[in-house]
This record gives C-alpha cells, structure tokens and sequence, in this order.
C-alpha cells in the first residue's frame, strides 16, 4: 500500500490543484451613451427635448414636482467578453453578478437639485429594464438648452417592445451627496445574451411610483470616479479533464481503502 501513497497523493494535489485555479473577473466600463427624457413642462422641461449632453440623470414619478422623468444608458459590452477569454479561457466561463453602481450629487431627502428642471429629491421606487432596442441617440442637449438631435420623451415608446425584460424593481432612500448606491441586477436571457455575444446594452430606468425623485450623475459628470458603473462578474468553469483526474483519484482513494480491509 505504501508504494501507492506518493502516487494517490499526486493524483489528488493536481486534481485539486487544477480545480482549484478556477476564479473570476469582473469587468467595469461606463456608459457610451446616455440621457434623460421628461414630459415635464417647467424651466425649459419639454417632451420633445433631448438632454443627452447634460451631467446628470434622473428618474422622477408623475408626482414628483415636475412631471415624469426617465433615464436611459447604453453600454459596449465587446471588452467584457475579450477580458473574460483572455483571464477565464474561451467558452469556459459563465456570468456571476451584474450590477449598476449609480452616484448623485444631490442625495439628500426634500433637496433641491442645483437646476431646478429636476424636482426636489424623495424616496420612492424606480425600474432598471433592459431594452431590447439599441437604436437611440444621446443627442446633445442639457437642461439650459433642450435639442432635437436625439431620444426625446415622446420618441421613448417607439423603442420599447415586447422583447424588453425586467431587470428588477428597487427601493430608493436618499443616502446623502456623493454616495455610490449599487443596484444588483437580474438576467433574463435577453440581457445575458447581450453579454455573453459581447454586444450593445441598453438599460431604462423608469419610476415605478408617482413620488419616487432620484437624482444620479451622467457619463458627462465631471468626477470620473462617479459616474454611472455597469460591472459584471464571470467565473470559470472547471475544465473537465481536472474534473476527471480529480474523481478518478477519489476512485483510487476509495478502492486501496478497500484492499487494505481485506
């Protein structure tokens, strides 16, 4: 039996060795496109005026103070899957977590944002969506001087389908100015197919009560470090050939214990 032992440990530290190196990787980009999109009718609000070019983004409910407001943001996700093959191994890792870290400078209860376009902070709940349309411009516009150039509220329902998917409903309190909030995000096949293909995403997020009012800042904000986050995780899968020596050193485990009871 003991002429055994070295190999039967051999066997087992590769097998683990091997299965142990499966990890992860996450993968964090920005927005290349995004805006905001309201019906509201103050303080150069209009449902025909793009905000594309503006520094911030918000989602506000019907009640809120100056109409609805909703946001959308679009992501090149083609670096994702090269970083995933590159760290992981092509075809040999599935998605973990995928979530939207979103950061506003006005996140203080009852505040007035700096523009008075935007109704004053509240709590409230608000929709993340997937979008199965990727066919929108950002459009240059900001809350001084609403453009045409791109989505504007009343072209919004012409890029919503039957194809759109829910990402999750959320809870909105105001956690004060500057603070990251992260958003984990669902994955309905739409959404993963995007990823895994290394395609475009685009993401709506829409008030899901009359009162809701938050304010996050857009890719054009100027402190980099808060500017909306999409991050996903993927993690390895073990190769099937570690799989095999693995179990067939347990196998061999198994069978010299045996022996050794005869």
């Amino acid at each position: 039996m003991k002429k055994y032992k070295h190999l039967i440990t051999s066997i087992l530290c590769a097998g683990f060795a091997i299965t142990a190196s499966a990890t992860s990787s996450t993968y964090s980009t920005i927005p290349t496109a995004d805006t905001f999109v309201t019906n509201g009718a103050l303080n150069n609000a209009t449902a025909s005026g793009n905000y594309g070019g503006a520094g911030a983004l918000m989602v506000a409910g019907s009640a809120s103070g100056n109409g609805t407001f909703e946001s959308l943001l679009q992501f090149n996700l083609s670096a994702a899957v090269t970083q995933f093959n590159t760290q992981l191994g092509a075809g040999n890792w599935t998605l973990g977590t995928v979530t939207l870290t979103l950061a506003g400078n006005n996140g203080v209860q009852g505040q007035q944002p700096n523009n008075a376009i935007f109704p004053k902070i509240n709590a409230g709940s608000f929709t993340i969506g997937y979008l199965a349309n990727n066919n929108w411009l950002e459009g240059t516009g900001n809350p001084s001087t609403p453009t045409t150039d791109g989505v504007t509220f009343n072209s919004l329902s012409l890029l919503t389908s039957s194809s759109d998917q829910s990402l999750g409903t959320y809870s909105f309190t105001p956690p004060g100015n500057n603070v990251q909030l992260t958003w984990t995000l669902a994955e309905p096949s739409g959404f993963v197919s995007d990823i895994e293909s290394g395609g475009t995403a685009s993401l709506l997020v829409a008030p899901a009560d009359s009162t809701v009012s938050y304010l996050f800042n857009s890719r054009s904000y100027g402190t980099a470090a808060n500017r909306p986050l999409l991050s996903i995780t993927a993690q390895s899968v073990p190769e099937p050939g570690a799989i095999a020596l693995l179990t067939g050193g347990l196998v061999l485990v198994t069978g010299c214990r045996r022996l050794r009871r005869l």
